[in-house]
């Protein structure tokens, strides 16, 4: 079975480049998807879900930092590996890559055996999250032939799992910390979530910091990009997007809105 590898660079060269060393050394293994951009990427691992993804980290149009941001918002278990490519030997650089999810952060001009070393190491990890995938199938089909739920009942772990969420919120919060923190593998944990929430866990945790972001907005005081961070997400552009989503306006025009109420 071969993994789906994205590569995502504005030079086309190095696009094809990786490719043709990729497909040398390991023949038959992987199915490559070449684009020149990051906002190219993003609609391919959209529609295709790639395993993984090997960006520049400076593209036009949308950079590899971007391109990870908008990973990061998938389930975890959707997310591709990714693998950051760059030309800059600068610390901010590989501290943004890290903070943004990278699973390994490789300097141009690129190194074959670091290249190669690096794919190794998120081939057993994709092997790994595989396996806990077909676990969890497995378990869920055992509960259909005995009878029982599809999504046994777990309320007590759910209950522990909100409460860790309503107790983190404000921090870099991702399923995998919470599922851990519940001693549940995240793909069950994924399934079991929804099914006592009726929301998935990415839209739960935005409505929660919705939800928080309006009391604050309530209060006169506390810039917009303040009150952002203090909910928990990572940018006041990220913070307006997913704000006016759930509630149809601006935070300032909710800000005005509501202070015209009072």
């Amino acid at each position: 079975m071969t993994t789906k590898l994205l590569i995502a660079d504005d030079e086309k060269n190095i696009r094809m480049g990786l490719q043709a060393m990729i497909e040398r050394e390991f023949s038959g293994l992987y199915e490559c998807v070449l684009v020149k951009d990051g906002r190219e990427a993003w609609q391919h691992v959209k529609q295709f879900w790639p395993e993984l993804v090997i960006t520049d980290i400076r593209m036009p149009v949308m950079d590899g930092i971007m391109l990870m941001q908008h990973i990061r918002e998938l389930e975890p278990g959707r997310r591709p590996l990714v693998i950051i490519l760059s030309g800059y030997d600068e610390f901010q650089y590989a501290r943004e890559a890290i903070r943004c999810g990278a699973r390994e952060y490789l300097l141009k001009p690129i190194v074959r055996e670091e290249l190669f070393g690096a794919l190794a190491v998120l081939n057993e990890e994709l092997k790994e999250r595989n396996h806990l995938i077909d676990d969890s199938v497995v378990s869920v089909e055992k509960g259909r032939l005995a009878g029982a739920s599809v999504i046994p009942d777990r309320n007590g772990s759910m209950t522990r799992a909100i409460q860790y969420i309503h107790a983190h919120y404000s921090e870099d919060l991702n399923m995998a910390v919470v599922s851990n923190s519940v001693s549940l593998n995240y793909t069950y944990f994924s399934q079991a979530f929804k099914a006592y929430t009726g929301l998935s866990f990415v839209q739960y945790v935005k409505r929660l910091r919705i939800a928080e972001a309006k009391k604050l907005l309530e209060c006169q005081g506390g810039k917009i990009y303040e009150i952002a961070a203090n909910v928990g997400f990572d940018n006041a552009k990220h913070f307006n997007k997913v704000f006016r989503e759930l509630e149809g306006m601006t935070p300032q025009q909710f800000r005005v809105q509501n202070q015209k109420g009072n």
